[in-house]
C-alpha cells in the first residue's frame, strides 16, 4: 500500500482539509498522500505569499498542485511591517509562524476548511522548532506525527507518490539566511535569493547563502562542490556588485 494504514486512517477521518504547502518534500508528500486517499475537490493547498518564499519553491508548488489537480492558493503575509520580526531576535521563527498560521487558518475557514494540516514529522521534534508552539496555538494538525512517521517513512512514500524524480534536500525560508540580531531587510533577502537561485535546482545536500549584514557566506555540502564551483564567479559578482565580500565554506 502506497500510503501507510495509520496515515490513511487519519486522513479519512478528516476528509475535507487544507494543507500548508511550502514546496518542500514533507509538505509535498502529505499533499500527494491526501490526494491519493481523498477526493481532490476536498483538498486545497495553502501557501504564505511573502518575500521569504524562494522562486524555486513557488514554481514547484504551482507545478505539483496542478499536476495532482488540487487548487493552490497563495495568501499574502507581510512580515516586513512587523518590527518584532525584522529585528531578527531568536523569537523570529515563532513570530513569523504566528502571523503565517493566523492568516492561513483564517483563509481556510473562510473557504469552509476547518482542518488545516502541515508536514511536521517525528524527526522535527528532535530539533529546536519555535514554530511548533505557534502551530499548537492555532490548532494546526500534524498527520505524520499522528501516524508516528519520520523522515525515513516520508522518503519511502516519496518513491511511489512523488513525480519530481528526487527527494529535495532539507531547506527553510529565506529569512533563516540572515543571522540573529542582524536586521532583516528587503535588500538582504533579495540578494540571498539572487545568489541561491542558479544553484538551488541542482543541489543534493544542504545549501545556504548566509549573511550577517557585512558579508555573504556560501555554505554547501561536498555533494554540491561541482555545481557551486561552476557558479562561483557568478555568485562573487552578485555579492561584490552589491558591495559585499563573499566567502565559500564546505560543510
Amino acid at each position: 500500500m502506497v500510503v501507510p494504514v495509520s496515515l490513511k486512517r487519519f486522513l479519512l477521518d478528516t476528509p475535507r482539509c487544507a494543507i500548508l504547502f511550502s514546496g518542500g518534500t514533507d509538505s509535498e508528500i502529505l499533499l500527494r498522500a491526501a490526494a491519493d486517499v481523498l477526493d481532490s475537490e476536498n483538498i486545497i493547498s495553502l501557501t504564505a505569499n511573502s518575500p521569504f518564499l524562494a522562486g524555486f519553491y513557488r514554481d514547484s508548488i504551482q507545478r505539483v498542485a496542478a499536476e495532482i489537480g488540487i487548487e493552490s492558493i497563495f495568501v499574502d503575509v507581510n512580515l516586513m511591517n512587523n518590527p518584532a520580526f525584522i529585528n531578527n531576535t531568536p523569537e523570529r521563527c515563532y513570530i513569523c509562524k504566528r502571523e503565517v498560521y493566523g492568516k492561513l487558518k483564517g483563509k481556510a475557514r473562510s473557504l469552509g476548511y476547518s482542518a488545516v494540516m502541515d508536514g511536521t514529522n517525528t524527526d522535527d521534534l528532535e530539533e529546536c522548532r519555535p514554530g511548533l508552539e505557534a502551530a499548537e496555538e492555532y490548532g494546526i494538525i500534524h498527520p505524520f506525527l499522528e501516524a508516528g512517521m519520520g523522515k525515513a517513512d516520508i522518503c519511502k512514500m516519496a518513491v511511489t507518490l512523488a513525480a519530481f524524480g528526487k527527494i529535495k534536500p532539507p531547506d527553510s525560508c529565506l529569512a533563516t539566511r540572515i543571522v540573529n540580531e542582524c536586521s532583516i531587510t528587503p535588500e538582504l533577502v533579495e540578494l540571498v535569493e539572487k545568489m541561491e537561485a542558479p544553484i538551488r535546482p541542482s543541489v543534493q545536500g544542504k545549501f545556504r547563502v548566509i549573511t550577517d549584514g557585512y558579508k555573504f557566506t556560501v555554505r554547501y555540502s561536498k555533494a554540491d562542490s561541482d555545481v557551486v564551483q561552476k557558479h562561483r564567479e557568478e555568485l562573487l559578482d552578485i555579492a561584490e556588485t552589491a558591495g559585499y565580500p563573499c566567502i565559500f565554506h564546505q560543510v
